[in-house]
């Protein structure tokens, strides 16, 4: 059985460290976590079965993130 999960999650990255996780599944496979925040206050994305696109649009998404976030900071400071 899997979890799912009904509704949204609200997580600010500044409440934990972003980790990488890689071991072997139930079934001996390798698995590949992205892993937001830490112990119980923490949010897994298993990135095993994602082709290298997605990932290239996620490393994507966080570039842009990072400059938007730049911007807003030159923004205060003005």
């Amino acid at each position: 059985m899997n979890a799912q999960l009904y509704g949204p999650i609200g997580l600010d990255l500044a409440d934990g460290p972003i980790r990488t996780d890689y071991s072997r599944g139930f079934d001996g496979k390798p698995t590949a976590r992205l892993i937001l925040g830490e112990g119980t206050q923490s949010v897994a994305i298993s990135v095993t079965k994602s082709p290298a696109e997605m990932l290239a649009q996620l490393q994507e998404a966080a570039a842009e993130l990072a400059a938007w976030v730049q911007r807003q900071n030159l923004r205060e400071v003005a």
